[in-house]
């Protein structure tokens, strides 16, 4: 069954980021990354950098095999012996594929463009990728471009850019979760001395620069409620406005979404233990109390809406659910707690549970033609605060959020769900032609419902849901390196050791090897419902070195490794140190299994 982690040791211790659930029957992404500025152009794009990296192709030797190794016996245990060297190299050969791009063409931009093969500086110009992709570097023992990275990172000035159009601001969300939670987590982990040896001051430097990012990012919640603004302007240090209007009065609001007000409380909480000052932790408590106090009341308990007032605090919209816009704020009420369960924190997790149940009693859904044990989704809720039978690519981080959930509190009812929800959006990487994700999909419940009335007579939306249980929406067939699914594989094998699971990452790996592979680098494909994914974007986003590879190289190596009893992942899939874990006492069982249950040394 599943391990309980243990707490004990703590408790003496006290794309869709933004995306549009508003209308019944609408799923309207905005570009990738979240809010974009009325009037604003895109960030940096073909603009070079000032500075570049000095790390040389000579240090990511590109292997010479096959890309990937042939599919292993699914009755060998992933776990132990050469099965496990085998899929986690190929993973890490993955990323060397992908990181080679990144050096040859856009050596010091943030992000590569793998089809035109050139830079972008949609980040600010500080590095994203290598910042984002340290910690990733750090625990696939890749020591020499590990240790460029750190020269790197050192010498990037975090509190100005040249990368901004005008009057543009910092994005304060990504920034946190991609900067800020990169450089913790690189950190942390070589704090621990347990991933080599490196520059002492190089790793200090680190935590320097996370502090000088956050304390410029930190003027972004001057504002009236203390819900951090969208943006803010680097040169003056005003928070600039997001703006949302509602369709029903026309009224346009001062505006952000739940995710980007909620998802600061692991970064900051972090900052303020390593650095000893209490404002990031109190700043970021501050705005999580209008979500988890939210007026007026939600129309199920505690699935709160997903845009609020930034002047008052007041929730703007109905919709909700687990789905992109309200996802990460979520995910933190419940790792939060296990970081460090403090009184606020026990607060942010009883929050947690009464949204979990509301989602059992309401949201969990059996699509027409299947039986609950067979086949089960979560659903979103629209405007009118209704459950419309559609579901996004982002809500499945969920499956591994109630699965380490129920295994903190001993809840099997939250294990089931987490289990059943893994299982239901690991049906769709089964089931499309390419073995990839689309970015949302929806079903008919047994009355024939779907999430508009268009599809409810369409024929080859009712073809599809016959045949595998749910449609995809026109425009929505893509797959951009989206990691939800496979992080909760990822949970779902290190907390039940099921190899079923095991498998079912590597056959996420193989796909993503087969169809998104280009002979220089990765790309986004735009159907997963055709073969090799039809057309290729430009996009290689950060978050694939950041989050799909590392959760993927995770699944392959032993669960000692970044040991989920003494570590918690940022949303970005940054590994930070669980404050019960800092004086390296381990725990007799839990997460760091072992065969005979013990941890491992």
């Amino acid at each position: 069954m599943f391990a309980r982690i243990p707490l004990l040791l703590c408790m003496s211790t006290a794309a869709l980021a933004n995306i549009d659930l508003d209308a019944p029957g609408a799923y309207s992404a905005p570009p990738p990354g979240g809010y974009q500025q009325a009037g604003a152009a895109p960030y940096g794009y073909g603009q070079k950098p000032t500075a570049t990296l000095t790390i040389t192709q000579t240090l990511l030797p590109n292997p010479a095999a096959t890309p990937f190794p042939p599919t292993q016996n699914t009755t060998s245990p992933v776990g132990i012996g050469s099965c496990k060297n085998v899929q986690a190299e190929a993973v890490k050969e993955a990323f060397l594929h992908g990181f080679n791009a990144f050096m040859k063409y856009a050596n010091g931009y943030d992000e590569v463009r793998p089809l035109n093969l050139n830079g972008t500086n949609n980040r600010y110009g500080w590095g994203l990728t290598i910042v984002d992709s340290i910690d990733t570097a750090i625990i696939m023992g890749l020591t020499d471009l590990v240790t460029q990275m750190l020269d790197f990172i050192a010498k990037v000035d975090f509190t100005t850019t040249q990368f901004l159009n005008g009057d543009d601001g910092v994005q304060l969300f990504e920034t946190n979760i991609r900067y800020i939670g990169g450089l913790l987590g690189a950190y942390d982990l070589l704090k621990t001395g347990q991933f080599g040896s490196y520059d002492e001051q190089k790793v200090d430097t680190l935590l320097k620069q996370a502090v000088l990012l956050a304390d410029k990012v930190a003027y972004g919640f001057n504002t009236p409620s203390g819900i951090p603004a969208v943006f803010v302007n680097f040169t003056t240090n005003e928070p600039i406005k997001g703006t949302y209007t509602d369709p029903k009065t026309n009224t346009t609001y001062n505006s952000t979404n739940a995710a980007s007000i909620g998802t600061f409380l692991l970064e900051w909480g972090r900052l303020s233990d390593l650095t000893g000052n209490a404002t990031y932790r109190e700043l970021v408590e501050k705005a999580d109390n209008h979500l988890v106090e939210p007026s007026p009341a939600p129309v199920l308990p505690a699935l709160i809406g997903s845009q609020f007032d930034v002047d008052t605090g007041k929730m703007l919209t109905k919709n909700g659910g687990w789905v992109g816009g309200i996802d990460s704020f979520l995910e933190y009420l419940i790792k939060y707690w296990q970081y460090s369960p403090s009184d606020v924190a026990t607060s942010y997790k009883d929050f947690w549970l009464t949204a979990t149940q509301s989602t059992i009693d309401h949201l969990v859904v059996t699509p027409r033609g299947y039986t609950p044990d067979e086949l089960s989704f979560v659903s979103r809720m629209n405007r009118n605060g209704t459950v419309d039978n559609l579901a996004d690519d982002f809500s499945c981080f969920a499956g591994g959020n109630w699965l380490l959930g129920g295994a903190l509190l001993g809840d099997e009812s939250i294990t089931k769900l987490g289990l059943d929800w893994t299982k239901g959006c690991y049906h769709l990487y089964q089931t499309t032609t390419t073995g990839l994700g689309p970015l949302a999909w929806a079903w008919f419940n047994s009355s024939g419902q779907t999430f508009d009335k268009q599809s409810e007579n369409d024929g080859a939306a009712l073809r599809s849901a016959a045949a595998r249980g749910y449609f995809i929406p026109a425009s929505l067939e893509n797959w951009f390196s989206r990691p939800e699914p496979l992080e909760s594989v990822f949970y779902a094998y290190r907390l039940t050791g099921d190899q079923q699971w095991a498998d079912a990452n590597w056959k996420i790996f193989q796909a993503i090897n087969t169809t998104a592979r280009t002979p220089e680098a990765f790309a986004a494909v735009n159907n997963v419902d055709m073969p090799y994914g039809g057309a290729m974007s430009d996009n290689l986003d950060s978050f694939f070195f950041a989050e799909v590879l590392k959760y993927l190289y995770l699944t392959f190596t032993d669960p000692s490794v970044v040991d989920l009893s003494a570590w918690v992942f940022n949303t970005e899939a940054h590994p930070l140190r669980a404050l019960c874990a800092e004086d390296d006492v381990k725990p007799s069982t839990g997460l760091g299994r072992r065969q005979d249950g013990g941890y491992e040394q």
